[in-house]
This record gives C-alpha cells, sequence and structure tokens, in this order.
C-alpha cells in the first residue's frame, strides 16, 4: 500500500460518519405489540406496515448507549419492546431513528428537542416531546401528544385524540369522533373535516374551528385572551357564543350581540339550519368571529 493511499484511509476514518454507531433491530412481535422508546433521540420516524416484525435501523453516537443493546434481542414473538437511548449532555450529535412497527402496534415515544413523523398506525400512539415538532399522518385508534414548544400537525381521522401544548402550535386537517385539545400560548386550527365531540382550550393563544360538527354533536371552546373564529360554513348549529370584555362579530348571519349579563362583554346566540349540533363559545378577553367556511 502507497503512503498516499494510506493518507487516504487514514482520512476518511477520522470523517464524522465514523463518530456514529450504526443500528438496526430486528424483533418478532404480535400485531398489537407496545413499544416504548425513551430517551435521547433527534428525530424518529414511525412507520406501520402489513409484517410481523418490529425494526428498529438507524444511527447512534459513538458514545451514546441503547438499552437493551442490539444484540440481545429475543428470537421468539413477543408483545412488548423498550428502548430507551442514553447520551451524555455534552454530545452534540442525536441519535436517529426509524422504526417500522404492525400497523396495529401502540408506540409511546419520549424525547427532548426531536423530530417526529408517523404514518400508517391504525392502533395507538403517546408522543412527548419538549422541542422540535410532531407530525401524524394516518387515522390511529387513539392519539395522545403532549409537547412544550414543539408544534404539532395531524393530518388524518384518529378515534380519539389528546392533545397539549405550551406554546407549540396545533393544525389538525382531518376528522374525529372525540378531540380535546389544550395550549396555553400555541396556535390551534382545526379544519377540512367531521368532528363529533370536540373541546377546545387556551389561555393566550388564538383558536380557529372550519370544520364541520357532526349530527348531535358538540363543540366546546374556552380562551382567556385568545380570539376564536368558528367559520361554520353551510352547518347546521346552534351557536352560543359568550364574552366578558371581548367583542363578537357575527358574519353570518343578521342577528347582533347584545351586552352580557350585568353590562359586562357580549352575548350571541344563533341558530343555522336545523340546529341538529351546538357550538358553545366562550373568552374573558378575547374577541369571536362567526364567519363562513
Amino acid at each position: 500500500m502507497t503512503f498516499s493511499r494510506a493518507c487516504l484511509l487514514l482520512a476518511a476514518a477520522a470523517l464524522p460518519l465514523g463518530a456514529q454507531q450504526k443500528i438496526d433491530v430486528r424483533q418478532p412481535v404480535t400485531r398489537d405489540v407496545y413499544v416504548r422508546l425513551n430517551g435521547a433521540f433527534g428525530s424518529l420516524r414511525i412507520t406501520g406496515w402489513a409484517r410481523d416484525t418490529m425494526a428498529l435501523i438507524g444511527t447512534l453516537p459513538r458514545e451514546a448507549r441503547l438499552d437493551p443493546p442490539p444484540g440481545s434481542v429475543s428470537k421468539s414473538q413477543v408483545r412488548g419492546v423498550k428502548f430507551y437511548v442514553e447520551a451524555p449532555a455534552a454530545t452534540s450529535a442525536s441519535a436517529a431513528f426509524e422504526l417500522f412497527v404492525p400497523a396495529g402496534a401502540t408506540v409511546w415515544a419520549k424525547s427532548g428537542s426531536s423530530t417526529i413523523d408517523v404514518s400508517g398506525i391504525s392502533g395507538g400512539l403517546d408522543l412527548n416531546i419538549v422541542g422540535g415538532s410532531i407530525t401524524v399522518s394516518g387515522s390511529p385508534r387513539e392519539l395522545n401528544i403532549e409537547s412544550m414548544d414543539g408544534t404539532v400537525t395531524v393530518r388524518g381521522s384518529p378515534t380519539w385524540m389528546r392533545i397539549k401544548t405550551a406554546t407549540g402550535d396545533v393544525t389538525v386537517n382531518g376528522s374525529c369522533t372525540d378531540a380535546a385539545v389544550t395550549t396555553v400560548g400555541g396556535a390551534v386550527v382545526l379544519r377540512d373535516g367531521s368532528y363529533e365531540r370536540t373541546r377546545l382550550e387556551s389561555v393566550t393563544g388564538n383558536v380557529t374551528f372550519a370544520g364541520t360538527v357532526t349530527r348531535a354533536g358538540m363543540l366546546t371552546i374556552d380562551t382567556h385572551s385568545g380570539a376564536i373564529d368558528l367559520l361554520a360554513g353551510k352547518a347546521s348549529l346552534d351557536i352560543e357564543a359568550t364574552t366578558i370584555t371581548g367583542t363578537i362579530v357575527n358574519a353570518l348571519t343578521s342577528r347582533r350581540p347584545v351586552p352580557g349579563r350585568e353590562g359586562r362583554g357580549q352575548e350571541l346566540t344563533v341558530n343555522l339550519g336545523t340546529g341538529e349540533a351546538r357550538a358553545i363559545l366562550r373568552s374573558f378577553r378575547g374577541g369571536i368571529r362567526l364567519g363562513p367556511g
């Protein structure tokens, strides 16, 4: 081997890629397996597939550790799998994973600042981050998300959905039978689909509902100072709007708001169509606007 060739090989070994551990864990599992992933990962892509196998693939910083180690998995089919990623606080690089599970699986994942993308899961999802983002595409049976500052986007039709954020924005494009979204300062937007039982709560974040409330359904929106926009379109809906100091604007009908009880704030009742569903809108200081879809 020439001296120059040896130098090239040594230089290649010193590249940043060499500081990464390759992870490839495959485990036979049941179709309703419970998978738990916790710790220091920077990105996670979860995909549901039509196999009775779980696969965790990706990279891990050299100084980080995956528990249990990749070589310790069982060869027999299991109903539950747990992983923990441990990394020193001084580590600049972060783990990046792809997790493939049966579509009917339940996945619990928690990290600090992380990007989590999910598709193809019909089972359950329980996702928790501090910062970053969470994007879910598909129709899981149960969807629970908690985020401090990270944004949350849902595209699909979960049956049961609970989302909580501190300042992270929440956007839902789809439908849901039982939905609740709570935020302190994030903006909340639900649009496009049909919703049966929906509760949206915010302190300072603005809330926009541009979906359809199904027949006999119920929509409740509460804010402290965040504005409320209800884009009703051609809905058949009974609407009750109340503010303590905020104003109400009605761009749906000719009916005007009246002073609230004890002369504080405003109140408005609007009946659209045959009133097959109900919406209650309440804000202490924020304004409420009713408009076409």
